[in-house]
């Protein structure tokens, strides 16, 4: 992500959190940029964000970052080279069958040490592996195929589409080897908001959930927010780190206390 869309982005995450954990009986406004020639030079967090709540008042270091690792970025390539050489055929079955269909697949990048033209003659392999099993599916009685690599939906065409015969989707390239952290999440315990806490300022870290434009699959496969807040816990043990809380800015902008929460705590302490 370029710099400036960056920082335009970690802007939203923290007006979203300050205006979504914000009530009748707390409020959080932010009340400065430390990372951005900020007035707390001691502090090398995003944001200082001061917290009232029910006679409790204190000013909070946070930290935003990305929650998941970030994607090879030679995924977008790949995916259009896929539409481009899948959708013409897949497109001129769907015609003459009368059907439209919904098509998932996975996108590929070439690994190092594999020829260009080893890969093409990969990737046409794959290419034509996915087009058999829309045949194959298309004479099934339920119209279906799916296994690890491939899914695919036929249904009779209908006045009620006016999109494209073929609608191609991804699935998630990472999907079977689970969720992990951004290296970035350890860092941000482990240094900058560990020295906010050494300095007397409880700790707030931001997880920002949102994907690239180009990642349409991630909405569907990205842990619920009670399962990050699950693998937060098991963070900050494993760093043996002191965090006030964590929030969760979801794929879709929402925002969820996952880990602890912001303000005047149960037993009246904030770490």
């Amino acid at each position: 992500m370029p710099k400036d869309a960056a920082h335009d982005r970690e802007d939203e995450c923290l007006e979203l959190v300050c205006a979504a954990l914000t009530s009748a009986s707390r409020s959080l406004t932010i009340e400065d940029r430390p990372d951005r020639a900020g007035r707390a030079r001691d502090l090398t967090v995003d944001a200082v964000i001061r917290v009232v709540e029910d006679g409790y008042d204190a000013a909070w270091a946070a930290d935003v970052c990305l929650a998941s690792r970030k994607f090879d970025p030679r995924l977008p390539a790949a995916m259009n080279q896929l539409r481009e050489i899948l959708l013409p055929p897949l497109n001129e079955l769907a015609t003459r069958t009368g059907h439209h269909a919904s098509v998932s697949c996975r996108a590929y990048v070439r690994l190092p040490g594999v020829s260009r033209n080893e890969w093409r003659r990969m990737l046409n392999g794959y290419v034509r592996n996915v087009y058999d099993r829309a045949v194959m599916a298309l004479v099934r009685p339920d119209k279906e195929w799916y296994d690890p690599e491939v899914g695919i939906y036929w249904q009779p065409d209908s006045p009620d589409f006016d999109v494209e015969p073929v609608r191609l989707q991804f699935y998630d390239p990472f999907m079977m080897e689970g969720f992990r952290f951004s290296r970035a999440v350890p860092l941000k315990l482990t240094k900058q908001l560990k020295r906010a806490h050494d300095a007397g300022y409880p700790t707030l870290l931001i997880l920002d959930q949102k994907p690239p434009s180009y990642v349409t699959w991630l909405s569907n496969t990205c842990p619920e927010p009670y399962e990050l807040g699950e693998a937060m816990a098991f963070m900050v043990g494993r760093h043996r780190a002191t965090l006030a809380a964590c929030v969760l800015v979801d794929h879709d902008d929402s925002v969820h206390e996952i880990y602890r929460r912001v303000g005047k705590a149960a037993n009246g302490l904030t770490c």
